[in-house]
């Protein structure tokens, strides 16, 4: 038949199976599993920006996945991000100051620290908030001792979601390789 391969004898028929089972170990392994993360990589981007956490769009660019075992019979990879407020957005919590006493939140046009502002004025409203006011009476800051970042999970919903397509991306890679070594 086209297309088929036939084997010949014990020693080649051994050859082949060595050559299948060489070609699913250690790098190629490792690239196998690193399919299944691109796809759970992929949609936590999408998660990220369908929760709207895209001001500037670094956490989704931050999310990588990487090799974090590999060995001639196993391959693991991590998906996820090195940046610091990555997990505060996955987990939620409460934000605190490190160095004041009250977190600055810009509301205004002032960016950044307010200590680079010489004209600001600390003032309590009438609710009994505290603000920093610029020279014409315009809130800039609103001063906070903390604030709650509720949960807005991106990774963990990504596994659930796509687990199972990562799973078959695998396979068919897996597949991919073995099929490979065994017609050459």
């Amino acid at each position: 038949m086209a297309g088929e391969n036939v084997v010949i004898g014990k020693d080649e028929l051994l050859r082949k199976f060595r050559s299948m089972g060489e070609s699913v170990q250690g790098d190629s392994l490792g690239r196998v599993a690193m399919i299944g993360g691109w796809v759970i990589r992929d949609a936590a981007r999408d998660n990220i920006k369908d929760q709207g956490l895209i001001r500037t769009r670094t956490l989704s660019r931050s999310l990588d996945a990487e090799i974090s075992e590999q060995s001639t019979t196993r391959a693991a990879v991590d998906v996820g991000t090195n940046l610091e407020y990555g997990a505060i957005h996955e987990f939620g919590g409460t934000i605190k100051p490190k160095n004041a006493k009250y977190l600055a939140i810009p509301v205004g046009s002032y960016t950044g620290s307010p200590l680079k502002y010489s004209d600001l004025k600390v003032k309590k409203t009438g609710r009994g908030n505290l603000v920093l006011l610029d020279a014409g009476g315009r809130v800039q800051y609103v001063l906070k001792a903390s604030v709650e970042i509720p949960a807005r999970p991106y990774l963990r919903p990504a596994l659930d979601e796509k687990g199972a397509e990562a799973e078959q991306e695998m396979g068919a890679a897996f597949k991919e390789l073995v099929l490979k070594a065994a017609t050459t």
